[in-house]
C-alpha cells in the first residue's frame, strides 16, 4: 500500500511536469511510424559463452516489413566444440497493429536446449567457479502495448510461459511448465526512440500474478506450492550532449525482489548488468549499478542494400564506458561496499530503426564480447 502512494504521487507530479514544462522535452527527430520500409541486418557471427563453449549462430533483425509497421527478428545459435551441446532457435514479431491507435502487441518464442551448460551461484558472495545444468525448454512471450503522446509513454503486458524440463541435483528429469507476468511502464523524453541524443528515459518494471492458464500454456502440478516472489526494477537514463557529434549517457538502475524472507536458499530480484562479467554473474535479492558511456557518431547518411543489409547507415558510433555496481541481501550498506567494475569500448552501426551493437568489456574475471541489437539504455 505504501509503495501505490508512492507511486500515484510520481504520476501526478510526472504530470504536472509535463503540462507545465512541454517546452523543456526535446522534440523528437524523426517519427517511429515514418521509418524506413524493409529494412534489414543479417548477421552471422562465432562467439564463445564462458562454460558453454563455442557458438555460431545468426543474428538478424527486420523493421517495417512491407510497409505494415511490423518489426521482426529472427536468432539461431549452435555450439561447434565438445564442450557441450546447446542450441538456440528463436523468433521474435514485434509492433503487431490492433484495431486501436498505439495499440500493438509483440509475441517471441524460443527453442533452447542446454547440455553441460554452466551457470554461476547466486548471491553476493558468489564463488567464481561455476556449476552444470542441463534442460530444454520452449519459451513463449506475449506482450500487448499501449503506447501514446508521441510514443513518449509506454504501457507494457508481459506474459510468459517456460514448458521444458531440467535435470534436478539427483541426476532425474523435472518436467515444468510456468507463466509468468509483469508490467512495465515506460517514459520516453528523448528525441528519438531508437538512438537519442538528448532527455532522459524511465523504465519501471513490477511482477504481476500471472495466469495458470492461457492460450499459450498450463502450468504444471506443483508450479504454485511456493510463495511468489515479487521484483520490481528501476531503469533511469539521461542523455547528454557536448557537439552535434559526442555525447554522455548516464544510467543508473535498482532492482528488488519480495517475498520468502524466511527462505534459507537465495533469493533473486535481478542481475547486475555490468558487462565485463557473463550474464547473471552477481545476483541477489537487492541490487544497483551505475554506468557512464561516451558516444561519438560520425555521421554517413549511407543507403545501403547488399545481400546482408539493406537500409539507410545513419552513421557509425564509437563508444567507450565505465560501469560499476553491488548486490546484496538487504538494502543497506553492502550495496556500496566492495564494488564490481567493468569497463570498456564497443563500436555501432545506426541502420534506421535498428542498432548493431559490438562492446568489448573487461573486469577482474576477465573480458566479455556482446554481439547484439540495440543500445544497452
Amino acid at each position: 500500500m505504501q509503495f501505490n502512494k508512492h507511486l500515484f504521487l510520481f504520476l501526478a507530479l510526472l504530470v504536472i511536469l509535463l503540462e507545465n514544462a512541454s517546452g523543456f522535452i526535446p522534440e523528437r527527430r524523426r517519427n517511429y511510424e515514418d521509418r524506413e520500409e524493409n529494412v534489414y541486418m543479417i548477421i552471422p557471427a562465432i562467439a564463445s559463452l564462458p562454460g558453454a563453449g563455442v557458438f555460431f549462430g545468426v543474428l538478424s533483425s527486420f523493421s517495417n516489413i512491407a510497409g505494415t509497421g511490423i518489426d521482426a527478428a529472427v536468432s539461431k545459435a549452435e555450439t561447434i566444440s565438445d564442450e557441450s551441446d546447446i542450441h538456440v532457435n528463436a523468433f521474435a514479431l514485434r509492433e503487431i497493429p490492433l484495431v486501436i491507435p498505439g495499440l500493438t502487441f509483440e509475441y517471441w518464442f524460443g527453442d533452447i536446449k542446454l547440455n553441460e551448460y554452466n551457470s554461476y551461484l547466486p548471491g553476493r558472495n558468489s564463488p567464481n567457479f561455476t556449476i552444470p545444468y542441463t534442460g530444454e525448454f520452449d519459451y513463449y512471450f506475449l506482450r500487448p502495448a499501449y503506447r501514446f503522446w508521441e510514443r513518449r509513454i509506454s504501457l507494457f503486458y508481459n506474459l510468459i510461459f517456460f514448458k521444458g524440463y531440467a535435470i534436478n541435483e539427483d541426476g532425474f528429469d523435472t518436467e515444468s511448465a510456468r507463466h509468468s507476468a509483469s508490467g512495465i511502464l515506460l517514459i520516453d523524453l528523448t528525441d528519438d526512440e531508437v538512438a537519442p541524443r538528448i532527455g532522459l528515459r524511465y523504465r519501471y518494471s513490477l511482477s504481476l500474478t500471472p495466469p495458470t492458464r492461457s492460450f499459450l500454456g498450463e502450468d504444471s502440478d506443483g508450479a504454485d506450492d511456493e510463495e511468489r516472489i515479487t521484483t520490481r526494477q528501476h531503469n533511469l537514463s539521461l542523455y547528454i550532449p557536448f557537439t552535434d557529434r559526442f555525447m554522455l549517457v548516464l544510467n543508473k538502475q535498482t532492482f528488488s525482489a519480495m517475498g520468502r524472507e524466511d527462505s534459507d536458499e537465495v533469493v533473486t530480484g535481478g542481475s547486475l548488468d555490468l558487462r565485463g562479467y557473463p550474464g547473471s554473474r552477481w545476483s541477489d535479492r537487492n541490487g544497483e549499478s551505475t554506468a557512464i558511456e561516451g558516444r561519438y557518431t560520425v555521421p554517413l547518411n549511407t543507403d545501403v542494400d547488399i545481400y546482408l543489409i539493406r537500409g539507410t547507415l545513419d552513421g557509425i558510433q564509437l563508444a567507450a564506458f565505465y560501469e560499476t555496481g553491488q548486490v546484496a541481501p538487504e538494502v543497506d550498506e553492502r550495496l556500496q561496499q566492495d564494488l564490481h567494475q567493468s569497463f570498456g569500448f564497443g563500436v555501432r552501426a545506426l541502420l534506421d530503426a535498428i542498432v548493431l551493437r559490438l562492446d568489448l568489456a573487461f573486469s577482474d574475471e576477465g573480458n566479455q564480447t556482446h554481439l547484439t541489437i540495440d543500445q544497452p539504455f
